[in-house]
């Protein structure tokens, strides 16, 4: 009788570093155990890049407008196929 196959180690992320697996891989090693094995149970750390409170408060700034630009558009593109209508 032959033993019980021992389950391949998956290969773990690396933090800075690109690390890809194959559908076919995940597959063999079930999804549920591939994600128990290689999701992250803590945040990420997110190193600090040295911009001061003034320049962080002006990113906040643009990404609001942009978000508001957006919005802006979508919702005349909205207006403009219910006029199509």
């Amino acid at each position: 009788m032959a033993a019980p196959a021992v389950p391949e180690t998956i290969p773990p992320l690396r933090w800075g570093q690109l690390t890809c697996y194959s559908p076919a891989d995940i597959k063999r090693w079930g999804v549920q155990h591939f994600l128990d094995t290689v999701v992250p149970t803590q945040a990420l750390p997110i190193p600090d890049l040295g911009f001061t409170a003034e320049e962080n408060a002006r990113m906040d700034e643009l990404l609001r407008e942009e978000r508001t630009a957006a919005d802006s558009a979508s919702l005349f593109v909205q207006a403009v196929r219910n006029q199509k209508t």
